[in-house]
């Protein structure tokens, strides 16, 4: 990609969205290669989707930046694909 492309504001605002949902499945210990596999990829292009289309961008972020994960699955309209794909917890001993 030539370094003096036009960048475009709703190319910027997407790049954004991913990297807050990125964000979101960290913070939320989501499995990414578990993600990737469900359902062959389809669900988690519709949870990028999903995401994309959100309007509560900011409130998310905002708790994100707060480390509140928590107060942001109460919304998200992904929360049941996160919590499908989240990293299996060590047992005690």
């Amino acid at each position: 990609m030539c370094s003096d492309a036009q960048r475009w504001p709703q190319t910027d605002r997407v790049w954004r969205q991913f990297d807050l949902f990125d964000l979101v499945m960290e913070r939320t210990q989501v499995d990414p290669v578990r993600a990737a596999r469900k359902e062959s990829g389809k669900a988690i292009a519709q949870a990028r989707n999903t995401c994309l289309a959100c309007l509560c961008q900011k409130r998310c972020r905002t708790l994100l930046e707060h480390d509140e994960p928590g107060a942001v699955m109460a919304f998200c309209p992904n929360a049941r694909f996160f919590a499908q794909c989240r990293r299996n917890r060590k047992r005690a001993g």
